[in-house]
């Protein structure tokens, strides 16, 4: 009896985080919003090592061909659990969370700058509304539509006020992040209306393997196996191999666990803050903040504000 009785008091100690599992003020969902923010912040520089020695096709190709050999093991429980009639989804979920965006990120970085790609990547919450709202019939406040507005412009001030930054339109190039954010807008709505209750790390395993066989093959058939084979590549090939596992596997794993437990909108509100990471390594590397990239900052952090209002 005395057990019983404690064990209901404990249950009524943590009901209120329980309850509040799909909110956005449970501390996880703000943990795992800042998990991604640490490992995307760090995505484009790992791109920029990996073109060193490897042409964009080659990075983008081993990127996901590394997160395909790294979730064999969780296959065979993806297979098991997971109904057939949602492998079409998932293989959407691979070309437009993984596949494309890869590519074309990739393609981006070798002729524009990591700075112009790193704003553009921002307009991922601004396709997630407009998939949402076309496809979907999601219906979104005023209010977290002036977030991601509010958002976008910190993301952009925050890049283009480095003291001595230069921003390199190229066109045809900075076309390709465009794309490639429509492509994350599209899988982020398709986690939240057609996976909510499928295990993220089985369902990004099987994505990758949809997509990993065909990426698998394009590496092999390319000059990228002599590359490694003659050492040349070694530093790039680490470079990849930590983008494949922790900014690929590891990431999406987490980003579809985050749009289940809130919302896509919130979940890809991540974007604002990758650049906030890739300032902060500056700072601490001895570069200097201007007052221009902190109200940068500040508008990001009341975008992201906005977006997380229930009304």
């Amino acid at each position: 009896m005395c057990i019983r009785i404690s064990m209901v008091k404990i249950m009524r100690i943590f009901a209120p985080y329980m309850s509040a599992r799909d909110t956005y003020h449970h501390p996880l969902n703000w943990i795992l919003l800042f998990l991604l923010t640490l490992i995307w912040g760090s995505s484009y520089i790992l791109i920029k090592l990996g073109l060193e020695a490897f042409t964009a096709v080659e990075v983008a190709s081993l990127r996901i061909s590394i997160s395909f050999l790294a979730s064999l093991p969780f296959l065979i429980t993806a297979f098991q659990t997971i109904p057939r009639r949602l492998y079409p989804t998932i293989l959407q979920i691979g070309i437009f969370g993984s596949g494309a965006p890869a590519f074309l990120f990739a393609l981006s970085l070798t002729r524009s700058e990591s700075s112009v790609n790193g704003i553009l990547n921002s307009l991922s919450p601004l396709w997630t509304i407009v998939v949402g709202y076309i496809f979907y019939e999601v219906s979104v406040s005023r209010l977290k539509v002036a977030g991601v507005l509010l958002g976008f412009a910190g993301a952009a001030v925050l890049v283009a006020g480095k003291p001595g930054a230069r921003l390199n339109i190229n066109t045809a190039y900075n076309l390709l992040p465009v794309i490639a954010t429509f492509c994350y807008g599209m899988s982020t709505n398709i986690t939240k209306q057609k996976l909510q209750n499928v295990n993220p790390l089985q369902s990004t395993a099987l994505a990758m393997c949809m997509i990993g066989i065909p990426a698998l093959a394009i590496f092999l058939a390319g000059q990228g196996p002599a590359k490694i084979l003659s050492g040349y590549a070694t530093k790039a090939l680490l470079s990849i191999i930590i983008l494949s596992l922790a900014g690929t596997l590891l990431a999406w794993v987490l980003f579809y666990k985050l749009v289940q437990r809130t919302d896509a909108l919130f979940a890809a509100s991540v974007t604002y803050l990758i650049p906030m990471v890739a300032i902060a390594w500056g700072v601490y590397l001895g570069e200097t903040l201007s007052p221009l990239q902190l109200a940068g900052m500040a508008l990001i952090l009341i975008g992201v504000y906005f977006t997380t209002r229930s009304r």
